[in-house]
């Protein structure tokens, strides 16, 4: 070893098929010392080290930053490098890195890095392929910098961070006022294992990494929640122009960093989700794909003319009516039997499912011929019967993925449904864009590529029943006592559901009969971005319903509601309203001038968040006819008039009708919910936000 005054610590754990090229190419910079902290490997690891002269000390197995910490505390140097095994240094770039570092005055400065695969493989590839491409190389990171030892031993990793300790590490630098930077210059060689259990382990470990910092500093990092959406739509985006073949790598990224990062924030280990947290993931299910949805909408708008859009929007509004009307109420009888089975709810499960799905194929049918009879509209779309099959295929995967989000929330486990809601959103995109890459460019596709994501979303949310030991009991799924059980109380739920829901899939196939496909395209992407929105207040009502007819119903169960929904629809509402009018002028003036729609429903969002929590409570509580009543009122109030309105003053009409006829039944609502909450028990109300009351005195105790 030289006098190049720099302490080098090499954390490694089972690395031997690494660390002996990450060692010689530091040795060939002649550091001060080079230290190699082994957690407990069980391979060759300490052997490797030992013979390029190496110091090796144990961390007994403390974990990654305890690791450097104690590599810090063993240094001799003023200046330790940190390298992980998986860096290769090239010749005299340790030298360069240090004199950037002394002449910008720097307390911590990272290599660039150019990430490599270590096989010839996809996963490896995809890993390098992001990396090389994302905002991620200009971050301050550690896993090959210098920093100076007084100042890392000051401030130090957290040790409850196994992962994300980087992150962490950089904002209590930043707030300390040190000098942090990534060299543009000095790069080193990174290397990625070419295997799917490196890749899903680098995303479970960034996830987790996010959340920990989240709960720690939240004012500084709370916008990480979003971060890996912007990064997946960024990689999306990227991918379709550049590298196609690594879709499927950013849903796999998506997927599993929420599924750690909410598992982290939400659910406390082996406990179950509460009404708070399960409304949030079920939230997170209908809001994460939002961006991902108008990606699918944006690339089919660039490559269709809008005659198409329209009429594949109207196809796609009819098979998630389809969706309602099968549904047959089972999935509110879900969540009121299924939390109450001592079987674990395997035969309860069968039997929605394969109900569910025959009556949507019935009704699927039925609706395809009665339109087909009306001819204009979605009706033109039956004339090729492989549309027709394929709509009817699309409709009995969706029946069955959205029951398959009941059962999860009437488990207590709604993260399975965010899950799936990205897989399917990301197929469907995948599935699309495939499609076009190929050159086929046709109203079948948009259509097949829903039904895609639906087919993969049911596949893996039968996997998830499997693994939680809960798979469906098909022998015994179909038998008639069983599936009465569930239609007595459905078929009243099912009223409601579809007053409630009906207009919503109305207007589309009301805008295309009146307006045209073309003006339906511009309408069906802004309606796609509210109703995600809107699907947020109405999962808090689900999980409300959930939360007050199982086992652990407890104080405080309609105001967490009430305060989950309020909240969380209200972020989802200043997204819509922050990114809506920009992602429409990406496609074009057709679609840009449909942003003023958007300030005339988000406010009717935000009033249906009153309204969902009534509803839930009204299920939970039997009042369906009362519900039901209400919730055809503002069916009749929107669905009526809208032909005229829409003929009359166009999409703009459409969308005041809409939030006006919103705005009524909410005001109802409150005055309800007031009413219902001061009869019951105050244990199992934990009273109504004072918004909802017009009163100053705050919310009222159990």
């Amino acid at each position: 070893m030289s006098d190049l005054k720099v302490s080098v610590v090499v954390p490694a754990r089972n690395a031997a098929t690494w660390l002996g090229e990450c060692l010689e190419s530091i040795g060939r910079q002649h550091p001060h010392e080079m230290i190699v902290i082994d957690g407990c490997s069980t391979d060759d690891t300490v052997q490797i080290a030992r013979s390029f002269g190496a110091r090796v000390i144990s961390d007994e197995g403390r974990g990654l930053p305890a690791a450097r910490m104690l590599g810090a505390r063993s240094a001799k140097s003023d200046v330790v490098a940190l390298i992980d095994a998986d860096v290769v240094l090239p010749p005299g770039s340790l030298e360069e890195l240090l004199g950037e570092f002394e002449t910008g005055g720097f307390d911590g400065l990272q290599f660039g890095l150019a990430s490599e695969s270590d096989g010839p493989g996809y996963w490896g590839s995809a890993l390098a392929w992001h990396h090389n491409h994302s905002r991620v190389r200009s971050w301050f990171g550690v896993c090959a910098t210098l920093m100076r030892r007084d100042v890392l031993l000051s401030v130090g990793f957290d040790d409850n961070f196994r992962s994300g300790e980087d992150i962490e590490l950089k904002i209590r630098l930043e707030d300390a006022g040190y000098r942090l930077g990534v060299s543009p210059t000095t790069v080193v060689r990174h290397r990625f294992a070419d295997t799917f259990d490196c890749a899903r382990d680098q995303w479970l470990q960034d996830g987790a990494g996010l959340a920990r910092t989240i709960r720690k500093h939240p004012a500084r990092a709370g916008w990480m929640l979003v971060l890996p959406l912007l990064a997946s739509v960024r990689g999306a985006g990227l991918s379709l122009v550049l590298a196609p073949r690594y879709l499927p790598y950013w849903a796999g990224f998506l997927l599993y960093n929420y599924r750690s990062m909410f598992g982290e924030i939400l659910r406390p280990q082996n406990q179950p989700i509460s009404v708070g947290g399960n409304a949030a993931w079920l939230a997170a299910a209908r809001v994460a794909p939002m961006l991902t949805g108008f990606l699918f909408w944006a690339l089919a708008a660039l490559v269709l003319p809008p005659a198409q859009i329209g009429l594949g929007s109207a196809v796609v509004s009819a098979a998630l009516l389809t969706v309602q009307l099968g549904m047959l109420g089972v999935g509110p009888a879900t969540l009121t039997l299924l939390p109450r089975e001592t079987d674990g709810g395997r035969r309860l499960i069968a039997t929605s499912l394969l109900t569910v799905g025959i009556f949507s194929l019935v009704v699927g049918g039925a609706l395809a011929a009665i339109t087909h009879s009306l001819g204009s509209g979605v009706g033109e779309a039956w004339n090729n019967p492989l549309v027709t099959l394929v709509f009817l295929a699309t409709a009995l995967f969706a029946a069955s993925a959205y029951q398959l989000d009941h059962i999860g929330v009437a488990q207590e486990r709604a993260d399975r449904t965010l899950v799936r809601s990205l897989v399917q959103s990301l197929v469907q995109l995948a599935f699309l864009a495939g499609a076009f890459a190929v050159g086929i460019r046709d109203l079948l596709v948009v259509i097949g590529a829903v039904g895609a994501g639906a087919l993969l979303s049911v596949l893996v949310g039968l996997r998830q029943l499997g693994r939680a030991h809960v798979s469906p009991d098909w022998r015994h799924g179909l038998r008639p006592r069983p599936a009465l059980r569930l239609l007595k109380p459905g078929l009243p739920n099912h009223a409601l559901m579809i007053a409630d829901r009906a207009p919503g899939y109305l207007l589309p196939l009301i805008v295309a009969a009146t307006l045209g496909p073309a003006a339906t395209a511009a309408w069906y992407i802004v309606w796609m971005m509210a109703s995600a929105v809107f699907f947020v207040p109405q999962s808090a009502g689900f999980t409300l319903q959930t939360a007050l007819a199982g086992p652990r119903s407890k104080p405080g169960l309609v105001a967490s509601a009430m305060r989950a929904s309020l909240l969380l629809t209200l972020a989802a509402g200043l997204i819509l309203m922050v990114a809506g009018p920009f992602l429409l002028s990406l496609l074009g003036p057709q679609y840009a001038s449909a942003w003023v729609l958007l300030p005339v429903l988000v406010p009717a969002l935000l009033l249906s968040c009153f309204t969902q929590v009534y509803y839930g409570l009204c299920r939970a509580q039997g009042r369906l006819v009362e519900s039901t009543s209400l919730a055809l009122v503002a069916a009749i109030l929107v669905v009526a008039p809208a032909a005229a309105v829409a003929q009359q003053y166009g999409l703009t009409g459409v969308s005041v009708l809409w939030s006006v006829a919103q705005a009524a039944v909410a005001l109802i609502a409150v005055r309800r919910l007031i009413k219902l909450t001061r009869e019951m028990p105050a244990a199992a109300t934990g009273g109504v936000p004072s918004a909802a009351r017009h009163e100053p005195t705050g919310i009222e105790k159990p």
